[in-house]
């Protein structure tokens, strides 16, 4: 194996560069870290490593064993000063951000590390379609007559305050200790809460932040700048020796940067940036830029303060917002040590949250305005009062007032603030279930939820049915206990007695047909926990009594629904069975809370495996059987190129003593229309089947973010991206084996608050058991705001 590195002369890693076997025909590229690796054969071979904007490098590698080789690649100066010369006749500017580049080394080599402090302050005004509601007034209840009140949250502001210390080296690690943090109102698409949210270093070649979009932006002083972007210089100041320079994309691209920097004249360093994202970019918000502002500090040029704005419509809310970032107190390299930065990039004082005025008044770099102040004023006034019996008496009455509208189809709740406990009745319409198993039930629900101070949490919710055609009662009780926030540490309990699917890999023509249901009663107890960080087990106890439905009464209606629709006959039968599962994803970074462990990701996959085993009990009818799997799973950025999943999994038999039906592990088959998700399932596998002995199996998708259809005119109007994968089956049993390609085109769309990714696309595949088929198929992905990712 041929292994290593590709970097560009300033020591930046090269995404997706390519390395070609010329003897061989074979080639790779370079992940997110510019990491590659290729088989090659013993003896010389010739390696080909090339890449936009920089020249070729052309190797002989003589190979006996692996070797390692990490391979510098120089900038193709004639093909960027076309570029340059033809446009340095009309503009100086062009000459000015080369020697910005040439500098860039310089500007990262400042230092070893740094501290400094920094304060945080995003300031959100929501403009809210008018309602007729009663909302909340600045005057305290009197304690003799309580005023209701219909929120206890501020309706058109959400601000958000911290002050930080923070540590960075020299190669980018970061790490940050929260001493105060003030929260006021819905906070969720605030910007730039922590460090770790992302920051816009222009200085680097490209930036990737995960609530701006799905695209690494290229910066506007990057290596290869002048093949994305167009420069006019438009003002020079003698006695400041600034030169005021606009930047324009050359083409409209998938994440490109307009608006003016100012550049230090003989230094060559940035004075400032006045930039906004252009639309491809940005996947949240409508609208977004920055300003940023560099001073020097010890001869070294530090960015001291940063002002981020952003728009957005949610509904009929429109919110705009701003977030100021400032920098100061700056220590350079210090002794932190060779652990220091680790796997906790973050942590927040247990008192943080208690800060009062005082400490506030006295670290504000500047006073709040009229608005933020009496916005602080009002929630300082508001946290004496919810600390008041009284008032949160008042509070839950008009919560739990019942009214017409609950009881036909809201559901009635029932609060208690004091004790933090919440109550929830079905409403009426609860009670019809028009589309069950044996036709028509009557059902009801209810659920009880507690969180603790220490974000410790209790749910329980028990649901009864009733079958009008059968005359069956049947139902469950789950309850769940979160009783270690810091390490994700959950166990729950669910027992009952109702219907179970045969398979849950059926495809939607097959999922509810009569023959894949099954009558059951059981009992689960399931259990998560982190042991280190980034690796968990899971554990799982399940018991059920499983029986047929040959004498169960069914509704005309889906025998008008499906051909030859009947019950599956079994012998009746039953399962114990346990699970183990651990889950381990290296370099897993977090950040600490107070009572919580906020997960951030890694650049490093996730690796799980699973032992499955059902136990016999002397005497009874019971399923027996042991099942391992394993899998390797991950998602990253290519660059400018766009985002890449992968998933590879294993599994296998080890015993199948007695196996129901049931317990059969399946892979399953393509729906007709519709693009299921690719990294579980395959497109145009004909039918649903099981698997005994060994199988394997390996999804990829790519997202290009736009990256082609960026640079066709009218089309990149659009707002089109383009979508490439393939997957791979291998059923040695079976001696089936079956490879798919696919590619085609998605939009993202918004939908009130939320973002929905429609897409078409086009699938070729073959087996060796029905050759070749094709199919156009589409799909419909919700995004996820909370995970900042598509959910599938």
């Amino acid at each position: 194996m041929l292994r290593g590195f590709v970097f560009s002369e300033t020591n930046e890693p090269l995404i997706g560069a390519t390395i070609r076997i010329v003897n061989l025909n074979t080639g790779t590229i370079t992940d997110e870290k510019g990491k590659y690796e290729i088989k090659v054969l013993e003896g010389i071979n010739r390696v080909s490593v090339s890449n936009t904007g920089y020249k070729t490098e052309i190797l002989e590698v003589v190979s006996e064993k692996d070797v390692v080789k990490n391979i510098f690649l120089k900038i193709d100066q004639l093909q960027l000063q076309e570029v340059v010369v033809r446009n340095k006749k009309r503009d100086y500017s062009y000459e000015v951000i080369k020697n910005v580049i040439e500098n860039k080394q310089n500007f990262s080599n400042q230092y070893q590390n740094f501290k400094c402090e920094t304060y945080i302050k995003s300031v959100e005004d929501v403009e809210r379609k008018p309602v007729k509601a009663k909302v909340l007034t600045d005057e305290p209840p009197k304690i003799d007559t309580p005023t209701p009140v219909k929120k206890d949250t501020l309706p058109n502001l959400n601000l958000f305050e911290c002050q930080l210390t923070r540590f960075e080296s020299n190669s980018g690690q970061q790490k940050e200790e929260k001493l105060a943090v003030k929260k006021i109102g819905n906070l969720k698409s605030i910007f730039f809460k922590s460090i770790t949210d992302g920051e816009f270093n222009l200085y680097k070649n490209h930036q990737k932040i995960a609530k701006i979009g799905d695209n690494e932006i290229t910066s506007p002083i990057s290596d290869l700048t002048f093949l994305s972007y167009k420069f006019k210089l438009l003002n020079y100041d003698p006695s400041t020796k600034i030169y005021k320079i606009k930047v324009s994309p050359r083409e409209i691209g998938n994440a490109l940067y307009e608006g003016e920097i100012e550049v230090l004249d003989g230094i060559w360093v940035l004075k400032s940036a006045n930039l906004k994202l252009t639309k491809r970019a940005l996947l949240l918000y409508d609208e977004f830029s920055f300003e940023q502002v560099y001073e020097q500090v010890a001869n070294r040029w530090m960015p001291v303060k940063t002002v981020y704005h952003w728009k957005l419509k949610e509904g009929t809310d429109k919110k705009k917002g701003q977030t100021l970032v400032v920098q100061s107190k700056f220590e350079f390299d210090l002794n932190l040590g060779r652990r220091f930065f680790g796997d906790e990039v973050g942590s927040t004082k247990d008192d943080a949250y208690k800060k009062d005025s005082t400490f506030w008044d006295a670290i504000r770099p500047q006073p709040l305005s009229k608005t933020e102040l009496a916005a602080v004023k009002a929630k300082e006034k508001l946290d004496i009062l919810m600390s008041s019996k009284v008032y949160l008496d008042s509070i839950d009455k008009v919560f739990n007032r019942i009214t017409f509208q609950k009881v036909l189809y809201q559901g009635i709740g029932h609060t208690n603030r004091a004790a933090k406990t919440n109550w929830n009745f079905a409403p009426l319409l609860g009670l019809i279930e028009p589309v069950a198993v044996g036709g028509f039930r009557v059902r009801y629900n209810l659920s009880y939820y507690k969180r603790y101070e220490n974000r410790k949490q209790i749910s329980i919710s028990p649901t009864l049915t009733y079958g009008l055609r059968n005359q069956d009662l049947k139902g469950n009780f789950s309850t769940s206990y979160f009783y270690n926030p810091k390490r994700g540490s959950n166990i729950s309990v669910n027992f009952g007695r109702g219907f179970n699917v045969i398979n849950g890999f059926a495809t939607l023509n097959d999922l509810v047909r009569r023959s894949n249901f099954y009558e059951n009663k059981y009992v689960s107890l399931q259990h998560r926990t982190e042991i280190i960080n980034g690796l968990y087990i899971n554990s799982n106890a399940y018991y059920e009594q499983r029986n047929d439905l040959s004498n169960f009464k069914f509704s005309p209606l889906g025998d008008k629904a499906f051909e030859n629709n009947k019950p599956q006959p079994f012998v009746n039968s039953q399962i114990f069975k346990t699970q183990v599962g651990l889950e381990y994803t290296p370099k897993q970074l977090y950040l600490r809370e107070p009572n919580e462990k906020i997960i951030l990701g890694s650049r490093y996959p996730t690796f799980s495996a699973n032992l499955e085993k059902a136990w016999p009990v002397p005497g009874r009818n019971m399923s027996t059987y042991t099942y391992v799997s394993a899998s390797m799973r991950q998602s990253f950025n290519i660059g400018v190129f766009g985002t890449s999943e992968y998933k590879l999994n294993i599994g296998k038999f080890l015993d199948t003593t007695r196996l129901a039906v049931m317990d059969y592990k399946y892979q399953r088959g393509g729906d007709n229309a519709f693009f299921s998700p690719a990294m579980y399932t395959f497109q145009l596998i004909p039918q649903t089947f099981p698997t005994f002995n060994w199988f394997f199996e390996s999804h990829y998708v790519h997202q290009f973010n736009g990256f082609f259809t960026s640079k066709v005119p009218l089309l990149n109007k659009t707002g089109i991206r383009e979508m490439a994968g393939a997957g791979f089956l291998y059923v040695p049993e079976r001696k089936f084996q079956y490879s798919e390609a696919y590619m085609g085109f998605n939009r993202v769309f918004k939908i009130g608050r939320e973002r929905l990714r429609i897409g078409g696309y086009y699938v070729v595949a073959q087996s060796n058991t029905f050759g070749l088929r094709n199919m156009f198929k589409i799909s419909f992905e919700p995004y996820n705001q909370n995970r900042n990712t598509w959910s599938f």
